[in-house]
């Protein structure tokens, strides 16, 4: 056979499919509204490289609440309205709870298997049973609350001791925090914390998940390194992945075989999986996977990571809006006092600061779009055909940015959430939305909204939060701005951290007697 026939019938097959993907995309009335497709490429010559997330929203003014696209192949539903997203991935979740395949992640960096990652299955109830024992029964609720208190304290004195490195402070106090939970361990352990950080976050700069070309066409995955810088990087940053997994565990097996390890998420699991003997490889890999899970979400959007984003929108939103922080600290003032810090029993006494809570995940969604799902079979919508395959895309930026349930919706104003009615706060709250739909929204959801309530409550009892000025003594107003990616940092900015009074300083420094003032 020639090599010239090869071709021509290579050609003819690729113009061929060219042809019935245009047919068949073009006249099936059924599908929901979109922008329309090119043949192979689908919608993907239409999308930005950057914020998409807007793009979105901007599509859905045009084409409605839930819109049709297609990358490549691929049939990718988006989402831009919260009561259609609980319908969608909630009201169905039963048959609608898959992860789009994410080759690049799971199969070449080898971050499989995390509950993120995880296909709907038993590996997936298994690991989504341990972090529901873990993280949402009231009783182990209740055990972490000492914990998210010292972590606090610590925040405090950090902030105290050197404000202009707020960033780092705030950073460093949660990620000890979970550095503990996860695997018991106590103290900042610098050395480990960079290794998990730079796995994360080298990781994610190679694409969320289910998004590269690779995991569009998998077969990409077989390339050679030697052609591929692609390939090439996904193998280093796989050595990374490796021990940011390895380390922590290691540490924790050698703790328990020397009979004094502390108790943490990791120990209690792998305790209870040598109840029969030593646990298998495969068992092995799965308590690493949960371990890290619980430490940074590793390109899962719960971690470490979005609760420190979203206390850094915090103190962005209050250097921007003193009369806002004003007024939450006289309502603190009036509940708490300025004797001692502020408590979890003490969030109910403040309605006002659970506005701005609120406001803070509405105006800056640390996950502008969301957890995607996959739906197992074909599915209808309002009379819409939904194929099998489809990827279901949640726009929570478009959700908390509803101009009928939030007008203004750039404008950081915690009041608006004063006038609204029950049913509507129950329906758009942000402090749900943030945080996934269904089967799989995010398991440590409790932990991360009271973590960040307790810090940014603390901050305010006992800091002023404002603009930052120049030798001259003029204002520095910061910017607005967020870095692109699956979790939408807070761009560095400058602002002034100071105690409010003597008094606070000396409420901060009663939970740590070594501090000399």
């Amino acid at each position: 056979m020639s090599a010239d026939w090869n071709l021509e019938v290579v050609a003819s097959l690729v113009l061929l499919a060219i042809l019935v993907s245009y047919l068949t995309g073009s006249v099936n009335p059924r599908l929901p509204p979109g922008p329309k497709p090119l043949p192979l490429l689908g919608n993907l010559h239409q999308l930005p490289s950057q914020h998409q997330y807007k793009v979105f929203t901007q599509w859905a003014r045009q084409y409605g609440d839930v819109f049709f696209v297609k990358i490549f192949h691929k049939p990718v539903l988006v989402v831009n309205d919260a009561k259609a997203a609980r319908e969608l991935m909630e009201k169905r979740s039963s048959k609608y709870s898959d992860r789009p395949r994410t080759v690049v992640l799971s199969e070449l960096v080898g971050m499989s298997p995390i509950l993120f990652l995880l296909p709907y299955g038993n590996d997936w109830r298994r690991h989504r049973k341990w972090f529901q024992n873990a993280f949402q029964v009231q009783s182990a609720r209740q055990n972490f609350r000492p914990l998210q208190q010292s972590m606090v304290q610590g925040l405090l004195l950090g902030l105290v001791e050197s404000p202009h490195d707020f960033r780092a402070h705030v950073k460093r106090a949660l990620g000890t925090a979970m550095l503990e939970i996860a695997y018991g361990h106590v103290g900042t352990d610098e050395e480990y914390v960079k290794l998990a950080d730079m796995a994360t976050s080298e990781a994610l700069e190679l694409g969320g998940a289910g998004t590269t070309l690779v995991d569009f066409f998998p077969i990409l995955k077989f390339t050679p390194a030697w052609m591929s810088s692609f390939k090439r990087r996904t193998i280093e940053i796989e050595h990374l992945v490796r021990a940011a997994w390895d380390v922590p565990y290691d540490r924790v097996m050698k703790e328990i075989a020397a009979g004094h390890a502390r108790k943490s998420f990791l120990s209690s699991l792998i305790m209870e999986a040598s109840a029969d003997g030593n646990p298998t490889k495969i068992d092995e890999r799965h308590l690493k996977g949960a371990g890290i899970m619980v430490y940074g979400g590793e390109c899962e959007p719960s971690g470490t990571d979005t609760t420190v984003t979203a206390l850094m929108t915090f103190i962005l939103a209050m250097t921007l809006h003193p009369d806002v922080c004003k007024k939450a600290q006289a309502e603190i003032d009036q509940a708490v006092g300025p004797s001692r810090l502020v408590d979890f029993d003490d969030r109910t006494s403040l309605p006002y600061f659970e506005c701005v809570i609120k406001e803070v995940y509405r105006w800056a969604p640390p996950l502008p779009l969301g957890k995607s799902i996959e739906y197992f079979s074909t599915g209808y919508y309002h009379g819409f055909h939904i194929p099998a395959g489809s990827t279901i895309v949640p726009n929570i930026w478009a959700m908390t940015r509803n101009t009928d349930v939030y007008p203004e919706p750039d404008r950081f104003w915690p009041e608006r959430f004063e006038h609204l009615d029950a049913k509507t706060m129950d329906e758009h709250d942000p402090a749900k939305l943030i945080f996934g739909f269904g089967r799989r929204i995010c398991p440590g959801r409790n932990l991360g909204d009271s973590s960040v309530w307790l810090a940014a409550a603390n901050m305010l009892s006992t800091l002023d939060i404002r603009k930052a000025r120049t030798v001259a003594g003029e204002e520095i107003t910061p910017e607005v701005n967020f870095a692109d990616g699956v979790i939408s940092h807070v761009a560095p900015f400058q602002c002034d951290i100071v105690p409010r009074s003597e008094k606070a300083k000396e409420t901060i420094a009663l939970y740590n007697p070594d501090v000399i003032m």
